[in-house]
Parts: structure tokens; C-alpha cells; sequence
């Protein structure tokens, strides 16, 4: 009989050479898929050039994850190439059931839009406006507009045109209100929702 003289070191060494394989494959399966919500300014786990729609709470029939090839990488590509061509007229970009839909704010941009392939859906406030109204809002959160607040994140959507507020359930309610009455985004809409909860809260300064 011929006995295994592989010594214990070594098979030590490619099993955990192997377990390590492994978890870098799923590491780089879940950055591919887009598994991490989307925040406000493109992150956190969000590639600049990611359609932000799928990313954080998809629509019913919408497209969850991407691949690096096929259909759902063209779209990508698609999308990438938009947002640069577009310029202050892009607004957001997301896939739903297959199709990529570009957000702009005015007409020429929509049939650019078109004529690439992808449809268009007309908002009126650019990425770069929204952005804006992200840090303002930002600010404002930092002088506590409500008592003992707990910011878990602040994300922004082309898509709807507002800054969107997560905190615990109990704050919801004082917030809004507090919106509501001070604007601190001006023109662009905050809406604040109920957060499923974060371990650490996010900072507001």
C-alpha cells in the first residue's frame, strides 16, 4: 500500500489556500451583482457608473442583479456611456425588467436617450442638483431638527426627485413634520422613512 506522504503542513496549507479562493470568489460575485444598497452620493458599494435604481429597494419585475456579460453587461456599458455623453442633463439611471431607463431633464437629452436605446423618463432635477440637496440636507440633520435624532442614511433618487431620510421608526414622524416646515432642501422634496436598522448610526457631520 502506498501511503499519502503529502506532510500536514503543506495539506494545511492548500486547504486554506482553497477556503480562501473561495471566499474571494463570492466577495467578487457580490460586488458584480451589486448586492450593496446605493446611497446618495454613488455609495457605499455602488460603481460610479452602476444604474442606481436596483440597487437599494427594486421594483416589483425589476432586474436585482448584473453580470459581467451578456445582455446585462451591455446595458451597463450603455448606461456608463449616457452618463457621460448627457452631462448636467443626467439625473439617474436603473433597469427594470430588461430595459434601461435613463432620467433627464430636458427634451434633447430624451431622444439622445432613445436614440441610444435605453428609455428616457424626464425629471426635473439633474444628479448634480440632487447632490446638492443631499449636503444641504446633510447640514441640517447635523443641528438635530429633532431631539436625540439617528441618522442611518441619507440617499438620493433620480427617479422621484427627492432626498430620501432612513431613521428609527419612532423619529419618523417628528422628521417629516420638521421637513416639512423648514425645506431644507429647497425645491427638492425630503422624504423620510423608516430605517430596517444599522448597527452604527450614520454620522450626520
Amino acid at each position: 500500500m502506498i501511503r499519502n506522504r503529502t506532510p500536514p503542513s503543506l495539506h494545511l496549507l492548500t486547504v486554506r489556500s482553497l477556503a480562501g479562493a473561495a471566499l474571494a470568489a463570492v466577495i467578487a460575485a457580490g460586488a458584480v451583482t451589486g448586492c450593496a444598497p446605493l446611497s446618495a452620493d454613488g455609495g457605499p458599494g455602488t460603481p460610479p457608473d452602476s444604474p442606481s435604481g436596483t440597487a437599494t429597494s427594486a421594483p416589483p419585475g425589476s432586474d436585482a442583479t448584473m453580470t459581467t456579460n451578456g445582455p446585462g453587461a451591455q446595458l451597463l456599458l450603455l448606461h456608463a456611456r449616457l452618463r457621460n455623453e448627457l452631462g448636467t442633463e443626467y439625473a439617474d439611471g436603473w433597469i427594470d425588467r430588461g430595459v434601461l431607463h435613463i432620467a433627464v431633464t430636458g427634451p434633447e437629452a430624451e431622444a439622445q436617450v432613445r436614440d441610444a436605446g435605453a428609455e428616457p423618463v424626464l425629471v426635473a432635477f439633474n444628479a448634480d442638483q440632487l447632490q446638492q440637496a443631499r449636503s444641504q440636507v446633510q447640514t441640517w440633520l447635523a443641528d438635530k431638527p429633532v431631539p436625540n435624532l439617528e441618522v442611518h442614511s441619507i440617499s438620493t433618487s433620480g427617479r422621484t426627485g427627492a432626498v430620501t431620510v432612513q431613521v428609527p421608526a419612532d423619529q419618523v414622524a417628528a422628521l417629516q413634520a420638521a421637513a416639512d416646515e423648514q425645506a431644507p432642501a429647497g425645491e427638492i422634496s425630503v422624504i423620510v422613512e423608516e430605517s430596517a436598522g444599522m448597527a452604527t448610526p450614520l454620522s450626520t457631520k
